[in-house]
């Protein structure tokens, strides 16, 4: 299973009721956006970072998404 963007700034901010568009942009990631492949807006909580450097949708992340929040920074950043 795949990371989604939101899993990643909730492992660099910590366990929080809600999360704010600055605990994104903080870490280096929006708070929306839309799929690389159907174009759907998606928003951090399911949209799942690619290593073609885009974010998908749950439907098209296939096996182009990271396993953990470790492999996408390593990956990335």
């Amino acid at each position: 299973m795949s990371i989604t963007i939101l899993d990643y700034v909730a492992a660099k901010v910590g366990i929080k009721d809600s999360y704010t568009s600055n605990d994104h942009v903080t870490h280096g990631v929006n708070i929306i956006g839309g799929c690389e492949s159907c174009d759907a807006t998606i928003a951090s909580y399911n949209a799942y970072p690619s290593k073609t450097g885009y974010w998908r949708c749950a439907h098209c992340i296939g096996d182009s998404g990271y396993p953990t929040v470790a492999a996408f920074e390593a990956d990335t950043f």
